[in-house]
């Protein structure tokens, strides 16, 4: 397989940062907890799942995978997909997540436009614009 994978790189690390140093809010907190959190961290994400290394993983593969289909590719490639997508939560102990886990209505479906982002984390983004569209 050639592909250039820096051409699309930005939009995936941009995913990948976002949670990078952010605090992780499951929107079915307590109120008073979410807005404390967001009064006191200039970098944060309000999730629609709980913030668990199982769910982050789905989460990153439904994102990832949005920006791959997003992604204008220049050179006729065809088939480019996604495997899966480990979140370690110690050196050993880790979450993957695979296609039919990130889309199983079993496990809950992710709308990525229901994650928010705070300005701090919209800032860095590289390619805006692509995730823009998909959060």
């Amino acid at each position: 397989m050639v592909m250039d994978f820096g051409l699309m790189k930005g939009a995936v690390r941009d995913v990948v940062d976002s949670f990078d140093h952010a605090i992780a809010i499951w929107d079915k907190d307590d109120g008073e907890y979410i807005e404390f959190a967001k009064r006191y961290s200039h970098r944060w994400a309000l999730l629609p799942i709980s913030p668990s290394a199982e769910q982050f993983s789905r989460l990153i593969f439904v994102a990832v995978d949005a920006v791959l289909r997003e992604f204008a590719f220049a050179n006729g490639e065809a088939n480019v997909g996604l495997h899966s997508i480990i979140v370690h939560e110690t050196e050993t102990g880790y979450a993957q997540c695979f296609r039919e886990d990130a889309y199983s209505v079993k496990m809950g479906q992710i709308n990525l436009k229901e994650v928010v982002f705070s300005d701090e984390v919209k800032k860095e983004w590289n390619a805006p614009e692509i995730l823009a569209k998909i959060f």
